[in-house]
């Protein structure tokens, strides 16, 4: 299957829909605001998927839409709270999952590229993630990066700010023990995704894919399809992690 096979995605079409027309050439302002519509429809579509999980019937998942609100205040306890974008929280006990949504949608003005804020954005995941894990050892948390299609070929040399985002992520993901305190600040996972704006030339609007950034880069270009996920099967790998924390695997005894 090749890129110019796939569907768009309902979910992301709906973002963008919600997001209203890009403006490319508009003021820093007018980018931050589209950028900001995007990621909280984004976040609604997720929480959607996950309230189709059998397993969590009985939690509370938010945001529930966009008129009720978005970037929900989570407690972390001690009277800490935190605004996370998608909470999967258990009545008594908590949260329990937790997905960070952060965007590099615009190339900057002077370079073409799309990775110029890369770090910010990694401060702000970093710091967030830190201050869940320090209150809640074993919630999950989960970032999750959007690069428009182009940020794959934005660079005639080094590597394109699509690899160059997998890369520095996944130097902040991963915890080899929840215990660990100076592991506090790495998520758990990370995805990458790329989408399509409807200006791409031969793709419709609202094609998206997600790398995990345990997996390989291309330096440049589009990662091949197979090694990438759908927004539904992005889901059921985050909450798989989730679920494989506190799963123990039993062998077979010895016959009698």
């Amino acid at each position: 299957m090749l890129w110019t096979d796939l569907e768009p995605e309902p979910g992301l079409l709906f973002a963008l829909e919600h997001a209203g027309p890009r403006p490319e050439t508009g003021s820093q302002n007018e980018k931050r605001g589209w950028s900001e519509r995007l990621a909280n429809a984004c976040a609604v579509a997720i929480a959607d998927e996950l309230r189709r999980i059998p397993i969590f019937r009985g939690k509370r998942i938010r945001p529930a839409d966009l008129k009720t609100g978005t970037e929900p205040l989570t407690p972390l306890g001690a009277g800490t709270s935190k605004r996370i974008d998608v909470t999967v929280a258990d009545p008594l006990l908590g949260l329990e999952i937790g997905l960070s949504l952060k965007g590099l949608n615009f190339a900057d003005g002077g370079s073409g590229n799309y990775d110029k804020n890369l770090t910010g954005r990694l401060y702000e995941l970093v710091d967030e993630v830190r201050l869940v894990h320090e209150h809640l050892p074993r919630a999950l948390m989960a970032g999750i990066f959007f690069l428009p299609m182009a940020a794959a070929t934005d660079k005639t040399k080094g590597k394109s700010s699509f690899a160059h985002t997998v890369v520095k992520l996944r130097e902040r993901t991963g915890r080899l023990d929840p215990s660990l305190a100076h592991h506090a600040h790495r998520c758990d996972c990370a995805f990458v995704g790329l989408y399509t704006t409807g200006t791409e030339g031969g793709y419709p609007a609202g094609i998206v894919r997600f790398l995990n950034v345990a997996e390989a880069p291309p330096f440049r270009g589009r990662p091949i399809v197979e090694s990438t996920r759908g927004l539904k099967d992005l889901v059921d790998d985050i909450v798989g992690q989730a679920i494989s924390q506190d799963r123990i695997d039993w062998a077979h005894p010895e016959a009698d």
